[in-house]
């Protein structure tokens, strides 16, 4: 800002000296806007790039508590198994010890040596019960492990195609990040829509034709479209009273965009306004409320083979 006023207030007085004529003075003025502009976008785009690094961080951390956890339960329940089948090994040589010796017990206690021997059949069914049922808890676990880490690339691969797709649009306020084993597109308002507008910019129907290209191959993906405002009360008329109307209008337009740019089934792919009830960050300065206006494209993959195992 300082070096703007400096800047400001050194173009005056060339004007004024008659260095240079009105119309150069305006161009000056023009292009110096212009690059401070740019500068503000620079400065958007990578404070972005430092919110996406501290988001991956924060997953990566909790895979790997994650993993630790099931590591460990994978090997007390290895332990378990072991303990059980050296006891099975133990009854069953027991057993034929006694089955061998059984006829000449007969003579002395048939009734007492047979209520032994059949209690000693139930106790080996019961641990062959419980072995069975470690050996199946033991695969189910693998299961689980199999299916998160799919999951894991799964929804890696899909952000890695996107930010190929994207990768035009992302100087114009558009990023890709993974949050909480989701995909999340966003787009700040000034690549989509002018001030007030549910209107989508050509630049903005452009990005959202190759998201839907994408989108349009990965079948197995839920698509929730949102829409953010910053707490700024929406002035004018029409339709749109405040931003409420504002966000759920915005949300519908690319919704539409998206399913007439692809063949996508309308049920994957509903839209939500949240209004200004969702900040990035404060509205407490024009950088930040401009954070904060912004169309959010949730991806979340299938979980249901996750939930089968589970059950």
């Amino acid at each position: 800002m300082r070096f703007q006023h400096i800047s400001q207030i050194l173009l005056l007085a060339l004007l004024l000296a008659g260095c240079v004529s009105s119309k150069k003075f305006k161009d000056l003025e023009s292009l110096y806007n212009d690059c401070a502009k740019k500068a503000d976008s620079l400065a958007i785009a990578n404070q972005n790039l430092q919110a996406s690094l501290a988001d991956a961080n924060v997953t990566l951390d909790q895979l790997e508590k994650t993993k630790s956890r099931l590591i460990a339960d994978t090997t007390s329940m290895g332990e378990d198994l072991r303990w059980i089948r050296n006891k099975n090994k133990e009854l069953s040589d027991l057993n034929t010890l006694l089955e061998n010796n059984y006829s000449k017990l007969l003579k002395g206690n048939e009734k007492e040596m047979t209520d032994m021997l059949n209690e000693l059949r139930t106790a080996k069914l019961k641990l062959q019960e419980r072995e069975d049922e470690l050996a199946l808890k033991a695969q189910r676990l693998k299961d689980l492990e199999d299916a998160l880490a799919q999951k894991d690339k799964d929804v890696q691969d899909l952000k890695n195609k996107l930010l190929e797709a994207l990768k035009g649009f992302k100087e114009s306020g558009l990023s890709v990040e993974i949050k909480n084993g989701k995909v999340y597109v966003s787009m700040s308002e000034k690549l989509l829509f002018a001030s007030g507008s549910t209107e989508v910019d050509q630049k903005g129907k452009d990005a959202l034709k190759e998201l839907a290209r994408v989108l349009e191959k990965e079948k197995g993906i839920n698509i929730m479209v949102e829409g953010h405002t910053d707490n700024v009360p929406l002035k004018g008329t029409g339709c749109l009273k405040d931003n409420w109307d504002l966000s759920v209008g915005r949300a519908n337009s690319i919704t539409k965009i998206i399913l007439s740019s692809a063949n996508i089934e309308p049920a994957r792919i509903p839209s939500a306004g949240r209004g200004e009830f969702y900040p990035l960050v404060p509205n407490d300065s024009p950088e930040n409320r401009a954070k904060n206006r912004r169309t959010e494209i949730i991806l979340t993959p299938n979980l249901d083979a996750l939930f089968d195992i589970m059950q």
